[in-house]
This record gives structure tokens, sequence and C-alpha cells, in this order.
């Protein structure tokens, strides 16, 4: 079987509605079973078109929507490690108590630190040698697992001081925050939100005592405290819908289905900028004609290119806000996804680029609308510069929506609560999100290098840009030449009834937000975004 695509470089199509589904689905998932696939048994040719080079391929995913023979293809070059998986302990109880944990300080170079107290309260002396800073150390770590401090709320520290001694926190990433200075009698409770915005609280591996000179220190209390009662409040209903025109020329339909649904918010798709002034003003109408519904209309708009091309979306808004006069605009939502662009992830520009864009577009609306962005649930264990980029760009929103789609409630939570304990430290409002539209069931084929012919299932001829897939009794014998040797790593499946609702029944998804709704006690959790409103009323009843 002879096949050929085409893998477009440069900048990305206008997407579709449908194809902001694809994307949007395929982003979110990472590896969710494995798939019985055959054994390679014919020969297959597939062209890589486009300009980048080929000389560093380390490897190629394969997918096969639906019934497709032909894949498209994905290459990638070396990749930094990036584990998705956090090794670490994360206590129960709502208080942690520092000073009576197993261990020992432990002194840094140039010092000498005594116990001269084992019990509690902790007494500590410091001596320093030498000119450079001196303290004490002590893991967090236990059973090489780090500690996860992202459910609590602060830091209580009690006790004396002979000199001043500042407090450090340091997480995997060997990233320090200060916690505070300590001077003579003190007695402190340090709120974790900042140190948040420093370190990754999931991954605490050390608490430190630095000092500049001789110390004598006794800590009464040293402990992690939990949140005290927090309000919860009633979390709403949402519907995302990308056909503003529908929307313009029955907005009745749409106000009503959003209000029989107990929907209170609509996320609608700005129009192009192209369209007629009719349109826009159109648009710019339907703000007031929700509201006096009680319902919330936010503008929603986002392209894995825009954060290249910031400027057709600032324009539109300001257009938007022209439009509105005195009136604020009740939200923008983003929704870019950067990582669906050629170049990732090896681009490690593409993130900065992206959180740039979203600097651009709050600075852009002045305070007049708050900000959302629509985030995967992934970003929560991408590291971008030492930092969950997750985290990153809630330091920058308003409030975020995560593409949390699965039809089980119990991953829905799992998925998404990072992000959500963040979120109630930062106070940031988080969406979840479930789908209701249909999807095609998606099979991935990963090949990674092979130096051992034996073992290889396909050949890539980086000149002629082609990857051959044939037998490995056909495979040829290596040979001293630019062609490069690959052997299939694994085989997975994306099973759509796992993400979506579709074919379902309209019951099914109230029993899940029901559930969700009575499981969820965040304080930051604002609701669930359903996408999408024609998907939902396409629900069987």
């Amino acid at each position: 079987m002879w096949g050929r695509i085409e893998l477009h470089g440069g900048s990305l199509p206008t997407f579709s509605s449908s194809k902001r589904l694809h994307r949007r689905v395929t982003a979110c998932v990472l590896i969710l079973a494995g798939w019985l696939w055959p054994s390679v048994a014919f020969t297959q040719d597939l062209i890589i078109p486009g300009q980048r080079a080929l000389t560093d391929v380390e490897e190629i995913e394969l997918v096969y929507a639906g019934s497709q023979s032909i894949p498209k293809i994905i290459v990638r070059g070396q990749q930094t490690a990036n584990s998705f998986v956090l090794s670490s302990h994360r206590p129960s109880d709502d208080r942690l108590d520092l000073s009576t944990q197993a261990g020992v300080w432990q002194p840094i170079e140039t010092c000498e630190a005594t116990e001269v107290s084992l019990i509690s309260p902790l007494h500590l002396r410091i001596d320093r040698q030498g000119t450079a800073p001196c303290g004490a150390v002590r893991s967090l770590q236990t059973t090489n697992k780090s500690l996860d401090a992202l459910s609590f709320r602060t830091l209580l520290v009690r006790g004396t001081t002979s000199s001043p001694v500042r407090i450090e926190l340091v997480d995997a990433q060997r990233v320090r925050a200060v916690v505070e200075g300590l001077t003579g009698h003190f007695s402190l409770e340090v709120p974790l939100a900042s140190l948040a915005r420093q370190v990754d609280l999931r991954q605490l591996t050390q608490i430190r005592l630095m000092t500049e000179t001789d110390v004598d220190l006794v800590i009464d209390e040293l402990a992690f405290i939990g949140p005290s009662s927090e309000s919860h409040p009633t979390p709403s209903m949402g519907f995302w819908y990308w056909d503003y025109r529908s929307a313009i020329g029955d907005p009745e339909s749409m106000v009503t289905a959003c209000r029989k649904q107990h929907c209170r918010r609509i996320l609608l798709q700005l129009p192009d900028m192209h369209d007629s002034d009719h349109i826009w003003t159109a648009y710019a109408q339907l703000f007031a004609i929700t509201k006096s519904a009680d319902i919330e209309l936010c503008a929603l708009d986002g392209a894995p290119d825009m954060i290249d091309h910031t400027t057709p979306l600032i324009s539109k808004l300001d257009r938007l806000l022209g439009l509105l006069g005195n009136q604020n605009l009740p939200g923008v939502q983003l929704d870019i996804e950067p990582y669906l662009l050629d170049g990732f992830p090896k681009d490690e520009t593409i993130f900065d680029r992206y959180l740039d864009t979203i600097d651009r577009v709050k600075s852009a609306l002045r305070g007049r609308a708050k900000l959302s962005v629509v985030i995967p649930f992934w970003f929560s264990s991408t590291i971008h510069k030492q930092r969950p980029l997750a985290f990153s760009v809630m330091d920058r929103v308003d409030e975020v929506a995560v593409m949390s789609y699965r039809t089980d409630v119990d991953e829905v939570m799992a998925i998404s609560d990072d992000v959500l304990r963040y979120g109630a430290l930062a106070r940031v409002p988080v969406w979840l999100a479930l789908e209701t539209t249909g999807l095609l069931l998606e099979r991935h084929v990963i090949l990674k290098r092979e130096y051992r012919t034996a073992l290889a299932d396909g050949v890539l001829d980086p000149v002629r840009r082609t990857l051959t897939l044939e037998p490995q009794e056909k495979m040829e014998s290596p040979e001293q030449d630019h062609r490069m040797w690959f052997r299939i790593h694994h085989r997975t499946v994306v099973r759509p009834e796992r993400l979506s609702f579709a074919g379902r029944t309209e019951q099914d998804v109230q029993r899940m937000i029901t559930n969700l709704f009575a499981r969820i006690h965040q304080a930051n959790f604002a609701g669930l975004m359903i996408h999408d409103l024609p998907g939902y009323l396409a629900l069987t009843r």
C-alpha cells in the first residue's frame, strides 16, 4: 500500500468549528489505552513535505483518524525530559507540623549547625564559617517523594532568634522562595499564595534557614496550615457556541435553549474582522439581550498562530469595545492552543510567545473585561522555565477553563485537581469542561530512532523526505549513508466514548454535572462548560 500525506509548515489554516473540536480533544489526550495493532505487514511510503530539515529526527508519530489509512505525521527531534507524573506525598490532614517530622537539620557548606534539642521546641545553633551565607537545611522528602503542600494556605512559624534568619522553600526544580525574615521574638502566619508564584508547592524538597552571622534559634512552632472554613458558591453551567451568525440571526433561540438548561453563561465566537458593520453591530447588541435574560455573554476567539499575529485579535476587541460605548464587556476568552503549531515541542519559544500574547491581550482590555483562557489539563504538569505552565497562565488571567474532557467523574476530578487547588490558593476561578459532540477514534503509532537494523520497522530518508514502513524481512542491510532507521515503540488508541457524551443521553450528562457539583468543594470552582450548545441539544432525551 502506498500513501502520501502533506504536512503544512508555517502558519496554520483557519479552523472551522469541527476542526476546532478535533484539535481540542486530540490535544487533551496523552495516553489512554493500548491498541492491539498488527505488525507491519506491508510496504508504505509516506512523504513528509515542508522545509524543516530532517537530520535530527528522534521520534515520529503517525495518527490515523477513523478509518483513514493515510496518517497525519508528527516529526520530533530530541526532547527535554518532562515527566507528567509528579512523585509527591500529599498529606491528608489540614495541618502538617514540620517540627515533629522525622529528619535532622544539616549544615550547608561554610558553616556548622547543631541541634541542641531534638524534641519540641527545636533549638538550633548555627555557627558561621568564613564570609559566605550560612545556614541549615532539612529535607521535606519521604521515601524519595517530595512534599505536596499545595492544599495548605499558610506557613505558621513562632519562636526566638538571636540574629536575623530567613526561611526558604526549595522545590524539585531547585527554585527557591524566600518565605520571611525572622528577627527577635517572631510569630508569623505566612500566606502561601505569594510563595506559590515562586516555587511549585506540589514538589517541595527542602526547607532552609539562612543567616549572615552566628545564630541561636528556637522554633516553638513550624507548620503548614490548611484552609479555614471557605464559602462554596453555587457553580454555574455554560456553553461554547461557535456559530455567531446563527446567534445573531436568532438570538431568542440561543437564549431560550440556554435558560432551559439552566445555563448562566455563553461564550460566543467573535465575528471575522472582514464581516460587515451590520454583523458587528448585531453581535454587540447580543450583550444587552443576554443580560436582560440574566445570562453572561463572553467574546471568544483564538487560533494557534495567534501567538505570532496578535494584532488582528486586538483590533477585533477594540472594535467591539467601541460599539459597546461606556458599557464594559463581561469577558473575553482566549482559546489559542499553541502546542498545535509546527515545531512543537522542540521550539521552546512557543510558550514564551503564548504567554506574551496573553499579556498583550490583558493590557489591550484596559480593565474593561475579565480575561479567561482555555487550557488543557496537562498544562499543570508541563514545566516551562522551571514553572508549571498552567500556573504561569493563571497568574496572568482572571479565570481559566480546563479542557477536562472525560465521561467518568473520577477521571475529570483527577486530571483537574491541581488546577483547582492552585486556583483555590491564588483565588482564580476555574471552569471545567465536558464534551458532547461526536469524535473519531484515533490510533497513534510512535516510532523511535533505532540503530539496530534487525529491530527496525521503517527507514527515513531525510533527503527524499520519505518514511518507508515495511516488514522486517524486507529491510535492507544498513549502509553508511544518510538514512535513519526507526522501530515501532508503542501503539495507543484514543476512544471517543471515554472523552465525549456523543451518542449518550441528556440524562447521562446531567448525572455527570450533578455528581461533579456535589463532589468538588473548592471555593474557586466556577462551574462546567459544555462543548458545545448544538452538540448538547442534539443529545437524545
